[in-house]
């Protein structure tokens, strides 16, 4: 199975010992969804990507997601199924 990289909209809370924990998405078609709870977050590959980012476990709508962060490029993403 083929994936894409979609780069998405992220809000993050910065915490003052310097964490970064993203708290809601924006979708390319607008639609903005609510993280309920980061599980964890780790240097992870992702399959789209050449670089190393942090992959964060997060539940949004009850279901477990993947989401990127690559702080080279200070970008999100996320990987879709499908060319």
């Amino acid at each position: 199975m083929e994936y894409r990289k979609v780069c998405i909209e992220v809000i993050a809370k910065f915490s003052s010992e310097g964490g970064m924990r993203p708290i809601e998405l924006k979708w390319q078609d607008g639609e903005i969804y609510l993280i309920d709870r980061v599980r964890f977050a780790e240097r992870a590959p992702a399959r789209v990507s050449a670089i190393l980012p942090i992959r964060y476990t997060c539940l949004i709508g009850g279901r477990e997601k993947y989401l990127y962060f690559e702080p080279d490029k200070m970008q999100w993403f996320v990987e879709v199924a499908g060319a």
